[in-house]
């Protein structure tokens, strides 16, 4: 029982942390009135990363779907299946939502805390769910099945 009730809460805290410590760094951006810099220049980069990573993660969802390994299959019987496609789809998502927002800095003032602070959130929410993608397919990849499965 007591193993069954760890495995929920890492799950919670796998399901949420990109978000939690999102949320603490943007309420921090704000709280002390960051400014985000002026220029075009992080601006372009966060485009240029967050392109980089969408497509990253549109093919490693396409290789993971075909994936037909023993433990791919074991994990499609699951639930956790679920949850798998549903951390692809926010990150991939979030890193989408990056790049749009780092374009929408092109027309207006970023110069403003509230820019600072969306822009804060987006990114380490996207960076922390690609973080969490890749942990868990490179956990996929490097499985190695012991000899009774």
């Amino acid at each position: 029982m007591e193993k069954d009730i760890g495995l929920v809460m890492n799950i919670y805290v796998e399901k949420s942390y990109p978000y939690v410590i999102a949320t603490a760094a943007s309420y921090s951006w704000f709280k002390f009135n960051m400014v985000f810099p002026t220029g075009n220049d992080v601006l372009s980069a966060s485009l240029t990363i967050g392109a980089i990573l969408t497509g990253f993660l549109a093919t490693a969802k396409t290789l993971l779907m075909t994936l037909d390994t023993p433990v791919m299959n074991r994990i499609r019987s699951t639930t956790y299946a679920r949850d798998l496609a549903s951390y692809l789809g926010e990150s991939i998502w979030l890193c989408f939502g990056f790049c749009v927002f780092a374009m929408f800095g092109y027309f207006c003032s970023t110069a403003s805390n509230w820019y600072g602070t969306v822009w804060m959130f987006i990114a380490i929410a996207a960076a922390l769910a690609f973080i969490r993608v890749t942990t868990i397919m490179l956990k996929i990849i490097k499985h190695q099945p012991s000899k009774s499965s």
